[in-house]
């Protein structure tokens, strides 16, 4: 196996518990390294720091799988695995993320499990050298009715990946409906956005619960209306659903159906478009937009943006009334979101932070690595100035 240096920083940063190397801290490689080569990573002295794998072109060079000596094979990614479900443990049921890349010491590895159906992004040269022995691990640990390759992300493009979306095993016959929460969802592990779900929001959703009793409730950027149908569970008296995809919103409306709910307003439109055109106001708002930073050079640019969306948001929050607002970028740093939020409100209302929320526990934070922690959200009780 070919051996990488790496600098001194470099060095102390996987010893801290991180397992990126970024080109830049590369000192020393071989000649005609492919993407995707496993390769022995060392510090200035010559100190074994492990083994990752290797992409020449990526801004991210090395990534690394394991601390010690050892094979890359089956019954690695068969221990990863079982290490990850035993984090998880039972309170999940049937349907959860069973792997979250780097947060389960699998860089560039998603699996998504919907009942006996297992959804998979391998995002990364190196994990894609591995995609046989990853299915070959999964089906020694599950029992599936079938395996869904993803791999329609556009982070593969930056790697030099095609995308495609494949059975790799088994099929899908019927609708896959699974529980999460209170309420029960139809999911399309083929078609749907990233692997069909967002479980990342499953915990956040339940605290719905105590603020939507009787309340006007607004859903933007509601893909298939998780909030909004946990809002309308829970006695909301009004409940509109806001989405730029029809097939999002048609997916909501079955899950409503499915549910046995009605009286939910499905609004097919950009969310920037709706708050600037819209007279009414809401008791309870959901913001919980795409990521506006997909790289640290569109840092200020998608400040500029959340502000905008949440001062938009904020002039139709009734008085008293609350604002969950999120961001799912983990350049943006927790502090900052707060005072992004802050600066919105400025002059018009003043903000009580009620409760920080973050990613489900199928999520796992790893605080040596801080970029694992993407989602940050804030739920907010409003009080207008001069009310």
């Amino acid at each position: 196996m070919e051996k990488v240096r790496i600098s001194k920083a470099a060095e102390e940063s996987i010893q801290s518990g991180h397992v990126w190397v970024f080109s830049n801290e590369v000192t020393q490689r071989p000649q005609g390294l492919q993407a995707g080569d496993l390769v022995q990573v060392v510090g200035e002295r010559d100190r074994v720091l492990g083994i990752g794998y290797i992409n020449p072109r990526s801004l991210i060079m090395v990534r690394l799988l394991s601390r010690k000596d050892g094979a890359v094979d089956e019954d690695f990614f068969e221990r990863r695995m079982r290490r990850a479900l035993t984090l998880r443990g039972p309170a999940f049921g049937d349907s959860f993320r069973v792997v979250n890349s780097e947060s389960d010491y699998l860089p560039g590895l998603i699996v998504d499990k919907y009942q006996d159906y297992l959804a998979v992004q391998i995002l990364t040269y190196g994990m894609e050298r591995f995609r046989e022995v990853i299915i070959t691990a999964l089906k020694r640990i599950f029992r599936t009715r079938a395996i869904i390759l993803r791999n329609d992300s556009p982070y593969r493009a930056e790697e030099g990946l095609p995308l495609y979306t494949e059975i790799a095993d088994g099929s899908i016959d019927d609708q896959v409906i699974i529980t999460a929460g209170d309420l029960r969802f139809l999911v399309d592990p083929l078609a749907g956005h990233k692997t069909g779900f967002y479980f990342d929001q499953r915990e956040n959703r339940s605290f719905l619960k105590e603020i939507v009793p009787g309340a006007r409730v607004l859903d933007l950027f509601s893909y298939t209306c998780g909030f909004g149908l946990h809002a309308c569970l829970w006695g909301a008296r009004s409940v509109t659903c806001v989405d730029t995809s029809e097939s999002a919103l048609g997916a909501g409306r079955r899950n409503m159906e499915l549910n046995g709910l009605n009286g939910i307003e499905f609004v097919r439109q950009d969310g920037f478009d709706f708050l600037k055109q819209t007279d009414n106001s809401y008791d309870v708002i959901i913001l919980d937009p795409p990521s506006f930073i997909k790289s640290r050079k569109k840092l200020r640019e998608g400040e500029r943006g959340y502000i905008d969306l949440n001062k938009r948001a904020l002039r139709r929050v009734t008085d008293g009334g609350y604002l969950l607002t999120f961001s799912c970028s983990h350049h943006m740093k927790r502090s900052r979101f707060r005072d992004i939020v802050r600066v919105a409100a400025y002059g018009h209302a003043d903000l009580y932070l009620v409760k920080e929320l973050s990613q489900s526990a199928d999520h796992p934070v790893v605080l040596n690595i801080p970029e694992t922690e993407y989602l940050k959200g804030l739920v907010l009780k409003v009080r207008k100035r001069g009310e």
